[in-house]
C-alpha cells in the first residue's frame, strides 16, 4: 500500500537523539557541588547514609555516587528529606535559626 505524506513544515527540526541530554537539564559544576554538600548534611542529620536512602527512596550507592552524577531530582528529594526549598539547597545559602524557610522572615507575625 502506498503511503503519501507530506514533507515537514519550514523550521521544524529533529529531535535530539535518545541518550544525549539537553545541558540546560543538567546542574552546573557549582549546584552539583552545592547538592552533594546538601546530601553530606542531611545524612549527617538523619544519622548515616543508610537512614537517608531509606527515607527518600534511593540505595545507598546513589547517594555515594552524587558527587560525580548529582541531579536536579536528587537535589528535590533531599530538599523533601530536610524540609527547605529547593532553591535553597541549589543556591547554597544556609538556613537561618528562627527564619520562615520560604520567604526568609525572621520573628513573630
Amino acid at each position: 500500500m502506498l503511503r503519501l505524506v507530506h514533507p515537514a513544515p519550514q523550521g521544524q527540526e529533529k529531535r535530539a537523539s535518545k541518550g544525549r541530554r539537553s545541558p540546560s537539564f543538567t546542574p552546573t559544576p557549582e549546584e552539583r557541588a552545592r547538592i552533594r554538600i546538601a546530601v553530606q548534611n542531611v545524612a549527617r542529620a538523619y544519622g548515616g547514609y543508610e537512614v537517608l536512602s531509606s527515607v527518600i527512596g534511593v540505595p545507598v550507592s546513589t547517594l555515594h555516587h552524587v558527587k560525580n552524577k548529582g541531579t536536579y531530582a536528587m537535589a528535590v528529594l533531599v530538599a523533601r528529606a530536610a524540609n527547605i526549598p529547593i532553591e535553597q539547597v541549589l543556591s547554597g545559602r544556609p538556613h537561618e535559626a528562627g527564619a520562615c524557610a520560604l520567604c526568609g522572615r525572621k520573628g513573630a507575625r
